[in-house]
């Protein structure tokens, strides 16, 4: 990965293909760091990952700008494309599935920091007008034409065709976007919820390493024959209603009043989630506005 963001803007002006084949042994994750990225060997190394990318990008920007040839701008949108979503799809996998918190946190600052780049991107003209070109150009391909209309499309949809006032709105409001997204998950994660099921026969013994065990008591039923007042406790079994865990037990619980219990508490919680839910929908419904188009289409 180093040594494609480090690549020379004079590799993508070349019109030659070539195939590198490597006969040395694959490296192991410690040698290459997480995901097999060089920089994510530690946490910090996500700062270096996003600073990398961004200068990647911004050498790959200023060649665009100069209106190469067609297949040079979607060549080299397409290495734009692929330099920023690695480090997207790093910080956003290891965000969500790493056990280490130092990790978890470096993921998202990685992340922030490239979605806002993204916005810079979404709104350069230099590249609006470039794919314009390339998507005029009936010399290109009808795959790279095809590819120059998606591209067009994408910037028009984050608003680059706006007025200044309206398109700084836009961006604004897309960064508010996604920090509620945010929320919204990490509200799931620190408050799953769960749902309680008695008696602990209606769950599986193949799911029993899914759930914990928990006990109450039988009203009216003693240990007096024991010459003890203690109430008998009852086995039962507390399902988290998080999200993965929730999808497996809906899809292999074979008692229908316990899916049923547990898929509307699983879509009961967290609380904090109805004020996100509302603020989303009103951020998204300004967004519509400014953009002039159905709220759908976002």
């Amino acid at each position: 990965m180093h040594s494609l963001i480090r690549q020379s803007a004079a590799h993508v002006r070349a019109n030659s293909h070539f195939i590198h084949i490597s006969t040395s042994k694959a490296p192991s994750i410690k040698e290459t760091g997480l995901y097999g990225y060089h920089h994510l060997k530690t946490p910090k190394g996500f700062q270096r990952f996003v600073d990398d990318a961004i200068e990647r990008s911004e050498e790959l920007v200023n060649y665009i700008a100069g209106m190469p040839s067609s297949p040079e701008i979607i060549r080299a949108m397409d290495e734009i494309s692929d330099t920023v979503c690695s480090v997207i799809d790093s910080a956003e996998l290891c965000r969500h599935t790493h056990p280490d918190r130092e990790f978890v946190d470096e993921a998202s600052k990685a992340g922030l920091r490239i979605n806002e780049f993204l916005h810079y991107l979404n709104t350069n003209h230099s590249i609006y007008k470039a794919v314009i070109k390339a998507e005029t150009d009936s010399s290109l391909t009808h795959e790279a034409q095809r590819a120059a209309r998606f591209l067009r499309m994408d910037l028009e949809k984050g608003g680059i065709h706006l007025c200044p006032e309206k398109l700084d709105r836009a961006n604004e409001l897309s960064i508010d976007i996604i920090q509620l997204c945010r929320e919204y998950n990490t509200n799931i994660i620190t408050d799953p919820g769960h749902v309680d099921i008695f008696p602990a026969s209606k769950i599986p013994k193949r799911m029993h390493h899914f759930v914990s065990p928990i006990y109450r008591n039988i009203p009216g039923a003693s240990k007096e024959s024991l010459g003890s007042s203690d109430n008998i406790k009852e086995k039962g079994f507390r399902i988290a209603t998080e999200p993965s865990t929730l999808q497996g037990f809906l899809q292999c619980l074979p008692d229908a009043g316990v899916r049923k219990m547990a898929y509307v508490q699983g879509n009961s919680v967290p609380h904090a989630n109805l004020e996100v839910l509302d603020k989303l929908i009103a951020t998204r419904h300004e967004f519509a506005q400014v953009r002039m188009v159905d709220v759908h289409d976002i």
